[in-house]
């Protein structure tokens, strides 16, 4: 990804995928980089909603 020389292989789509056409090489900075980024959107999919629906305002109610 930043053309360093590569010393990490990589799934471009994270899971049990091993093939040739789902592994890059990236080098340790970037391969860590992606995959904390990948964590961090799986974890937000796994987080239960805690805001409430904003009221309507009085005057807009029927």
């Amino acid at each position: 990804m930043c053309g360093a020389p590569a010393n990490q292989v990589d799934h471009v789509v994270p899971g049990d995928d091993h093939s040739d056409a789902n592994l890059q090489a990236l080098c340790q900075w970037c391969h860590t980089h992606k995959s904390s980024s990948e964590g961090g959107t799986a974890a937000a999919l796994t987080r239960v909603r805690t805001d409430k629906p904003k009221p309507a305002h009085p005057a807009l109610e029927d």
